[in-house]
């Protein structure tokens, strides 16, 4: 069809891509007025700028939450996936239920009353990484509208699934002890209607901040009090370099949903999680996965099954991360302290990152962000993670991966790249 006056000429391709001249329209391959709504909603290239920085010759890391390669149990794993493929073959290269394999439901479940209240098999899925538990919660549970209360900072990630669900986010300030549920309950007092809470809690990312036992007990009670569900995100749990574990918030009350990855405590390329929810919910979850990816890495299940079915094996290997990583995150404050006096943090007590403040308040983050790339340091700035909180001068620093002379060749960059960007700010 052919128009006057500016108009549009279309035509097809044979391959249905769809031509037009003319007023500016689409051209070959431009797809988007074909593209549903929702596509917009949660899009953010800030994780695939994070991660393909860092994967860039030359560069050292400082960003994504990567465990550092030496903590993978290398030999046992070899060990496991040799008895697995001499025992089990058959069934560990076939396709398994899609709420997983009952080795490995029995594993989370085991797992997850280790760590918060006592839950069997029937409550417990296997998902493809704790995000892919983020997503299925989010297609599940919300509307397009729904209200979800979740820290400001929060993990991008949950960020990007909640919006992408269309749901509207309730930022609620947080601290050191985790959220701040006086704040959220004086939001649910005056009207605010969530139907789901989203926390991370222990050594939140990005924050590194620990949800309190009086804050885990509150936030229990005015779920059971307005109705809405507890997200509880939990991949550092097991990493705390002093002191004891805090049971999961489902020890106060049972409208808790728990993602309970083991990409940080293993190895990530297995994309085996783990996932417990109400019994109620459980079904309509699995449902959720099954219209997307059928089910979860067979082989994966069946070789971190018969490991953690080991009952010396979590202890000693958790006992061995805390120490490498206790030791990595002291290191990194000592050398950040002598070298960087212009940032500002707190030592971590676990996880994986720094949480830091830029003090020069004519120096951003971006503006950081962008001289020590072109030094070879790869970092995150912070305003991704803030959905109200400014976060132009915070940035968040990886200790993981880097060995010691990685690590003082990063800083050195990371003090070079400020006085770049100072000399540019200036």
């Amino acid at each position: 069809m052919t128009g006057d006056g500016g108009g549009a000429t279309t035509a097809g391709d044979g391959d249905g891509t769809v031509t037009r001249d003319g007023g500016g329209g689409a051209t070959a391959g431009d797809f988007s007025g074909l593209l549903a709504r929702r596509t917009s909603w949660g899009r953010s290239d800030a994780i695939d700028r994070i991660l393909s920085a860092a994967n860039a010759p030359g560069v050292l890391s400082m960003a994504g939450g990567i465990p550092a390669p030496d903590s993978f149990p290398v030999a046992r794993l070899a060990e496991v996936t040799d008895r697995v493929l001499s025992r089990s073959a058959a069934s560990a290269l076939q396709y398994a239920p899609t709420a997983g394999t009952t080795a490995m439901r029995e594993a989370v479940a085991r797992r997850a009353g280790e760590t918060g209240a006592p839950v069997g098999p029937e409550r417990a899925m296997v998902t493809g990484g704790s995000q892919q538990g983020l997503d299925l919660v989010a297609r599940t549970l919300l509307d397009e509208g729904d209200l979800v209360a979740l820290d400001d900072p929060s993990y991008l990630g949950a960020v990007q699934s909640f919006r992408g669900a269309g749901a509207r986010l309730l930022p609620l300030p947080t601290d050191r002890d985790g959220m701040r549920t006086d704040v959220l309950a004086e939001r649910l007092a005056a009207g605010a209607r969530p139907k789901l809470v989203y926390v991370v809690p222990h050594f939140h990312n990005p924050t590194g901040g620990v949800l309190t036992t009086e804050r885990r007990r509150d936030l229990a009670a005015l779920a059971d009090r307005y109705g809405f569900l507890i997200v509880e995100d939990d991949p550092y749990g097991d990493l705390a370099f002093e002191g004891e574990r805090l049971p999961s918030t489902d020890v106060h009350g049972d409208r808790v949903i728990r993602l309970m990855s083991l990409s940080k405590t293993l190895c990530p390329g297995f994309r085996v999680a783990g996932l417990t929810a109400p019994a109620g919910l459980l079904g309509e979850l699995v449902a959720a996965k099954q219209s997307s990816d059928l089910q979860t890495n067979t082989f994966g299940q069946h070789v971190l099954a018969e490991l953690l079915g080991d009952p010396a094996f979590l202890p000693a290997h958790l006992a061995r991360l805390r120490a490498l990583y206790g030791g990595k995150a002291r290191a990194t404050a000592a050398l950040l302290r002598e070298r960087l006096p212009w940032l500002g943090f707190e030592d971590p007590r676990g996880g994986l990152f720094f949480w830091c403040s830029v003090d020069d308040p004519r120096v951003t983050s971006d503006l950081l962000y962008e001289h020590a790339l072109a030094q070879g340091l790869a970092l995150v700035p912070g305003a991704p993670f803030c959905v109200e909180q400014d976060g132009s001068r915070l940035l968040r620093l990886s200790f993981a991966t880097l060995d010691e002379e990685q690590r003082r060749e990063g800083v050195s960059r990371l003090a070079t790249a400020f006085d770049k960007a100072r000399a540019d700010a200036y």
